[in-house]
C-alpha cells in the first residue's frame, strides 16, 4: 500500500485544510476553490490482467473502454488508471453508486472526461457539483485516478 502523502479536509469557514504526515505540525490553509468532492484512487495493475483476456471484472468497464485498452501496447495499465478513476468517483460523489456507474471517455488531443450515468448525475447535483474532472496515471505495478467534484462560480 502507498504511504498517504497529504490530507485534505473541508472546513466551514470555506477552506481547505491541507496537512502532510511526513511533516509533523505542518497545515495550510487555502481558499474554498469550488470542490465538492474530492478522492485519489491507487490500483495494482494486476488487479486488471484478467479483464484484458476475457475474464476477471470485465462488467466493470464499458465495452469502449475494453476495446480502448486493448488497442494501447498496455491494455492493463490503461484499465487500472480506469478502475482508480471509477473508484475514486465511487468515493468522491458518495453513496450508493458502483464503478459501472461511471465511464472514462477518451478525448482526442485532451484530457480523458468522465461521464456519468443518470444515478451518478444526481448524487452529483445533491452535492453542489456541475462537473467531474478526473486525472490518470500508471507506472509499472500501479496506476492512480484522482477525481474533482466541482461547483461552478
Amino acid at each position: 500500500m502507498s504511504p498517504i502523502l497529504a490530507r485534505t479536509a473541508s472546513t466551514a469557514r470555506g477552506l481547505v485544510v491541507v496537512s502532510d504526515p511526513t511533516r509533523p505540525g505542518y497545515t495550510a490553509h487555502v481558499e474554498d476553490s469550488g470542490v465538492v468532492g474530492h478522492a485519489l484512487e491507487v490500483v495494482a495493475i494486476d488487479e486488471t490482467r484478467a479483464s484484458v483476456h476475457g475474464g476477471g471484472p470485465a462488467a466493470t468497464f464499458s465495452q469502449a473502454e475494453i476495446d480502448y485498452a486493448r488497442s494501447k501496447p498496455d491494455p492493463e495499465r490503461r484499465l487500472a488508471a480506469r478502475l482508480a478513476a471509477k473508484r475514486a468517483a465511487c468515493a468522491a460523489l458518495g453513496g450508493d453508486l458502483a464503478p459501472t456507474d461511471f465511464e472514462v471517455v477518451p478525448a482526442r488531443g485532451g484530457p480523458p472526461r468522465l461521464a456519468l450515468s443518470p444515478r451518478a448525475l444526481a448524487h452529483c447535483r445533491r452535492l453542489g457539483g456541475s462537473r467531474v474532472l478526473v486525472s490518470l496515471t500508471h507506472g509499472l505495478t500501479h496506476a492512480a485516478a484522482a477525481v474533482l467534484v466541482v461547483a461552478d462560480e
